[in-house]
């Protein structure tokens, strides 16, 4: 039995549930949402958890934060209902070592740090972009003097946007709101590849916008051989931030041509792509939430 759990708005549940489903994988869904949220009880001194008054078994997992409903509301109880559903499961999973679901040995850490992952992927063999976070302005202004900048928050969770001398000037001192990342502005191709168990899935992102998340019009997604010169690197990466389910993006330095490493995403977006690669993608990821073998 597969567990899906996550916001009932959530496209990447749903699509996972169907792919699934077509291959004869017993599944039970776990959706919330705000008109009729399933009622969930853990009693943690019996350990038994109870989803609608009855026993919740299953042999997988894959769980995700329901994103959508807080973008959609701004609400901050929204996001909070959200994040105390993740910590349930997380924390269930934590005690049941025996239940198999990516990220095992990530489970107990909030999100990817970016700015470790950064220093983390340059160790492990990753060329990545010119980076500096900073709140200082007059910095800034001298660094966007000499290339184009990117600037996005420093924890993510935000598009890119490209920095410009007006959105500088409009502060009336030297230090900015809060600091950012700031980095060199890159250039097609871009590329991201999927990390699934050991096995690696790669497509080049063809977008119009500087960050393909904004493009409105869909990016152009194709599946690709993953480079082996950037597999290796990654795995390394990743097995030491503790993923094998995660999501790394790269994008081209218009100077040297060279692939530079962006991010790696934990809780990564993936419906677009797996239709991309015609399931490809999301067929790998149900072989290794079902196969058997110890979870790890």
């Amino acid at each position: 039995m597969l567990l899906l759990a996550g916001g009932v708005a959530d496209p990447q549940i749903e699509h996972l549930r169907q792919r699934a489903a077509a291959r004869g994988v017993r599944v039970r869904s776990l959706l919330h949402g705000p008109d009729q949220p399933p009622l969930i009880d853990w009693c943690i001194n019996t350990d038994c958890l109870e989803v609608n008054g009855s026993a919740l078994t299953f042999s997988a997992a894959f769980i995700r934060q329901d994103v959508f409903r807080a973008l959609k509301t701004k609400s901050k109880l929204d996001h909070s209902t959200a994040r105390s559903w993740k910590t349930l499961l997380d924390g269930w999973l934590w005690t049941h070592p025996k239940v198999r679901i990516f990220n095992r040995n990530f489970l107990m850490r909030d999100e990817v740090n970016k700015p470790l992952a950064l220093v983390w992927a340059r160790e492990a063999g990753l060329a990545i972009p010119k980076s500096r976070i900073t709140d200082s302005a007059t910095k800034m202004l001298s660094w966007l003097e000499e290339e184009p900048i990117v600037y996005k928050p420093v924890a993510g969770g935000d598009l890119a946007r490209e920095l410009d001398k007006a959105a500088l000037d409009r502060n009336a001192k030297d230090h900015l709101p809060r600091p950012y990342t700031f980095q060199q502005r890159l250039v097609a191709p871009e590329l991201r590849i999927f990390r699934v168990g050991d096995s690696f899935h790669a497509f080049e992102v063809v977008s119009e916008k500087l960050d393909y998340r904004a493009d409105d019009g869909k990016p152009r997604l194709r599946p690709i051989e993953p480079p082996p010169h950037l597999v290796g690197p990654l795995k390394k990466l990743t097995d030491r931030i503790g993923l094998n389910w995660t999501a790394a993006d790269f994008k081209t330095c218009a100077t040297t041509g060279k692939l530079l490493f962006l991010e790696t995403n934990s809780n990564p977006m993936f419906v677009a792509f797996d239709k991309a690669c015609n399931g490809a993608l999301t067929a790998s990821m149900i072989d290794w939430l079902t196969a058997l073998r110890s979870a790890s």
